[in-house]
Order: structure tokens, then sequence, then C-alpha cells
């Protein structure tokens, strides 16, 4: 997609620090992209929870 489209964004700098094997940076990209899916999943739970008089969390 960033390549296709000239947006500049994280993928390529990801895959070339795999390629360099540069662990820092593929720690780090992973860590970041882990962290915005937990919070992803947690902003659609949480109004989930408020919408749907079904679900319980206990």
């Amino acid at each position: 997609m960033e390549q296709i489209f000239a947006v500049p964004g994280m993928g390529r700098c990801f895959v070339t620090s795999i390629t360099n094997r540069d662990y820092p940076v593929v720690m780090g990209t992973i860590l970041l992209y882990a962290v915005i899916l937990v919070l992803a999943n947690l902003g659609v739970d949480i109004p989930y929870a408020f919408l749907d008089p079904r679900i319980r969390y206990t």
C-alpha cells in the first residue's frame, strides 16, 4: 500500500529492518502494532457492552 500510493509509513521501515537484522527496530515496531491492536479491541468492546444489553462483563 505504501509503495503503490506513495504514502509514508512504518511498513517499509519494518521490512528493511528485518532484512538488515535490526532487532530493536523490529521489536519496537511489533510492540507498537500490538499496543494499537489492543487499544482498538478495547475501543470496540467498551461501546459494544453499552449498545447490546445481552452482554455482561463481570
